[in-house]
């Protein structure tokens, strides 16, 4: 076809996980593209909790270092029956390279990853949209749309996206990690699975004048949770689980735009509300010194693809699978599986048939384990010692800790809790 581009990769989604595939594949040589629709990255504060072992991948890459100094750590849990402390989990005492998690914004994480692969030579294509997909020739015809905005000049003006141009590529693997409202899984045709119950959480950030001592807080009473995660001295986060909450609907993309209009804000969001969720739920002091930077309601469906495999597109992050907030388990194995998929693709760049048996194969081990990490109540087995509140509970406290590997097994037997090795053959690895 006239025009078009040949890459061996094209990664679509530049949030955290498809940078991080994006750049892992650029330093080992690959010829990579990736777009995104939106027209540029995170600017909202949206802040995560990066887990140890992710630290790892991220020190790999070389940003690390840079992404501690502009975060905050965490190493503690305190979990609570919504009246009193009943258990702690520390991470500072664990033999690991980085014995802690760490708060940071996931705007910063973004950022880093972009100026990372600026020096790579790989420039993300903002306001690119995925049309169409066709497999062909032992890959993939991709039609990619540029978008521009324009004042439409009626008389009550707004701005509209309209297409400037339109690119062919060309690839023999599309990285698909656009997000949870996945382009690219609705035109593959593959249907989801549901990986638990939904949920539905309202989270506020805040000013604070309480020193959270390097801990996160945790409360669960009548099947609901309650987390304040310190984001930066004088900054925290409170999220309040709920039950029989009507949300609109939302796009649950990642929020470009940090400002809100606080005048379409819903009643559950306004600092009235805020301060009766705090009397009613939170056992803790939250030194909430009358400012909400942040607030927002989220349903989180928690859904899986079987195969993250379809042809020759490989469905990473939020596009392949969700989790609830509480843990970050999503946004840490993306960045984890995206890591380990651009491995995979260097290894096997000229052998389609192994390239995606392994692939498979990584794909299935991807699903064991998001389903092990789902279900940790059949794998693990509390003791004499453990705390009858921690035992009655010990699923959701496992799930909520910073751990996707075996310092899970070392957290939990602070606890005095036995996880089972062969129920739990894709984590404790």
């Amino acid at each position: 076809m006239f025009g078009r581009k040949s890459v061996e990769s094209l990664v679509v989604g530049a949030g955290p996980c498809g940078m991080l595939a994006a750049l892992v594949l650029a330093d080992g040589g690959n010829d990579v593209t990736i777009v995104d629709s939106a027209p540029r990255t995170c600017t909202s504060s949206n802040s995560a909790i990066i887990h140890p072992t992710t630290l790892r991948v991220l020190e790999r890459i070389g940003i690390s270092e840079k992404l501690i100094q502009s975060g905050y750590k965490i190493e503690s849990y305190q979990f609570y029956d919504g009246n009193s402390l009943r258990e702690t989990f520390n991470l500072k005492d664990l033999p690991l390279a980085f014995p802690y998690a760490l708060s940071v914004p996931q705007s910063e994480l973004e950022l880093l990853l972009e100026e990372e692969l600026e020096e790579a030579g790989v420039h993300i294509l903002w306001n690119h949209r995925v049309s169409d997909v066709k497999e062909e020739h032992g890959g993939l015809d991709v039609t990619v749309d540029r978008y521009s905005e324009r004042d439409t000049g009626y008389a009550i003006s707004h701005t509209e996206r309209v297409i400037t141009k339109t690119f062919h590529y060309h690839t023999k693997l599309l990285a698909a990690a656009d997000g949870y409202n996945s382009v690219l899984r609705r035109m593959a045709g593959v249907q989801q699975k549901t990986l638990g119950e939904d949920q539905y959480f309202v989270t506020f950030e805040f000013d604070t004048e309480r020193d959270p001592a390097h801990g996160v807080f945790v409360s669960i009473k009548d099947g609901l949770a309650t987390a304040q995660q310190p984001i930066d001295s004088g900054i925290a986060r409170l999220q309040f689980q709920y039950s029989g909450l009507t949300l609109p609907s939302r796009n649950r993309e990642k929020e470009r735009s940090y400002l809100q209009d606080r005048s379409e804000l819903p009643d559950y969001l306004d600092e009235k509300h805020f301060n009766e969720l705090v009397k009613e739920r939170v056992p803790w002091k939250t030194g909430y010194i009358n400012r909400l930077r942040y607030r927002a309601a989220v349903p989180f469906k928690k859904r899986y693809l079987e195969r993250p495999r379809s042809g020759n597109i490989f469905f990473l992050g939020d596009a392949a699978r969700s989790f609830a907030p509480l843990g970050n388990l999503g946004l840490n194995l993306g960045l984890q599986e995206a890591e380990q998929l651009a491995h995979i693709t260097l290894l096997n760049p000229e052998e389609p048939k192994v390239r995606n048996e392994v692939l498979d194969q990584f794909g299935e081990n991807m699903v064991e384990n998001w389903l092990q990490l789902t279900n940790l109540d059949a794998a693990a087995t509390a003791s004499e010692m453990t705390d009858p509140w921690v035992a009655k509970n010990t699923g959701r406290i496992l799930r909520t800790l910073p751990a996707t590997d075996e310092t899970l097994e070392r957290l939990a037997s602070q606890a005095f809790i036995n996880l089972d090795e062969k129920k739990l053959s894709q984590i404790l690895v």
